[in-house]
């Protein structure tokens, strides 16, 4: 299958995850109270980052091996890799849960929101399943299966919302909502494992080593982009009221809705990429991203303008007048969430040139630059300084991945 075609099998998926996600703010939104759902608002992020690190760190890099292994007729190495991923960033994702846990009553109190404490620990316990499924989905990355991670992703989507529906209409409080969504990644895990036991073996701490070292910077990079798509959210709770908060956080998801292509695109280039650069292709490594950039450019081009004339109209069919205060806000958002689009693409080109280190160094300069206009401009202007200073945040990374991906490219000769 060609790298429009795997796409867009991927695209599906993705597009169930962030229609997905929305889905579920909708339904929260309209089922639990404006400062419930600002509390939920300020908890989110945390399950969030087990999307992007498994999605944009551990999967990328667990697919990697997995498909340089088994072009090279080398299952068992391959197997070997994914069995020590699994055992081990499991591990780490409780470890990690377990801070968290540590760490909730200190970060409600920052926040002065008392009630914010078991939310942040029940979204925490999603970690562990989070991670583990970011492997099996690598694993199926890896071997071209993406209509399995494509349904992977959609019944994760759909068992979040359904579970954290039926919680919060016996209990309508923020906790329900988040342990609704965590029993939600415990679920599809159980789903995963026999999609993929066929493809895990026994690996050992010099398997993993080579996972680690090769997904650190890629998980670095996914952890900025985590802070890059929500610190806005994460400071203005400190200069905002729960209710406003939960307004701008129906702002902040229906934005990046249009990064599902865009977020496909990069999973299937990242392999794709590899290969054509390993077997010295340049000339077809040059029009496959040629052609992968003017498709992200049609597809969020168009979805970001329709998102911007129609914003009033979408923010109050989708969660009620309540919410219409967040058009204006969503309307800044988008322009940044294009130019984050474009910044993804270039990422996955580059993890396949084997330069994962070039985004996360941008992404560091990009999060720097989000706080510092986030503190300047948040105290004044509220929502609308918050996403000011995402937007520009974004495009910033937006060019400088562009900049960065052509200067490699330009670097590499023929058989390099």
């Amino acid at each position: 299958m060609g790298i429009i075609g795997s796409s867009l099998k991927l695209t599906a998926g993705n597009l169930a995850v962030r229609f997905g996600s929305y889905l579920y703010r909708i339904l929260m939104a309209r089922m639990l109270t404006p400062q419930e759902y600002g509390i939920l608002s300020l908890a989110l992020p945390l399950q969030f980052l087990v999307v992007v690190l498994g999605s944009a760190g551990i999967a990328p890099s667990v697919a990697k091996f997995v498909a340089e292994h088994r072009a090279k007729g080398e299952p068992r190495r391959s197997a070997a890799v994914a069995g020590a991923g699994l055992v081990y960033y499991t591990l780490a994702g409780a470890a990690l849960a377990l801070a968290f846990v540590v760490l909730s009553p200190i970060i409600a109190g920052a926040y002065g929101i008392e009630s914010l404490s078991p939310v942040l620990q029940l979204s925490a316990a999603a970690l562990p399943f989070g991670f583990a499924l970011a492997v099996l989905t690598g694993v199926l990355q890896g071997t071209g299966r993406f209509g399995a991670m494509a349904a992977l992703l959609t019944s994760l989507q759909l068992l979040r919302i359904l579970l954290a529906a039926g919680a919060v209409a016996l209990s309508a409080t923020a906790a329900s909502a988040v342990l609704g969504s965590t029993l939600g990644f415990a679920g599809v895990l159980a789903l995963a494992l026999p999609l993929t036991l066929r493809e895990l073996g026994r690996g050992g701490m010099k398997e993993f080593r080579r996972l680690f070292y090769f997904s650190l910077p890629v998980s670095v990079s996914s952890a900025l982009g985590f802070l890059l798509a929500f610190l806005d959210i994460i400071l203005l709770g400190f200069y905002a009221p729960p209710e406003e908060v939960g307004i701008y956080g129906a702002a902040s998801p229906a934005a990046r809705v249009a990064l599902a292509f865009a977020m496909a695109l990069s999973a299937v280039l990242l392999p794709r990429v590899s290969a054509l650069s390993a077997s010295g292709r340049r000339g077809e490594l040059t029009r496959t991203l040629a052609g992968s950039f003017r498709a992200t450019v049609a597809v969020l081009g168009g979805v970001s303008l329709i998102t911007a004339i129609f914003a009033r109209e979408l923010v109050v069919l989708l969660f009620g007048a309540t919410y219409a205060g967040a058009a204006e806000p969503l309307r800044v958002l988008v322009a940044g969430s294009f130019f984050y689009g474009l910044f993804s693409v270039s990422t996955g080109a580059l993890q396949g040139l084997g330069k994962p280190e070039a985004p996360a160094r941008i992404l560091t300069l990009a999060v720097l630059l989000e706080v510092a206009l986030c503190l300047l401009l948040i105290p004044e202007y509220g929502m609308m300084g918050a996403a000011s200073a995402s937007a520009a945040s974004s495009a910033a990374a937006g060019v400088l991945a562009m900049l960065a991906l052509y200067r490699e490219v330009g670097r590499r000769k023929p058989g390099a």
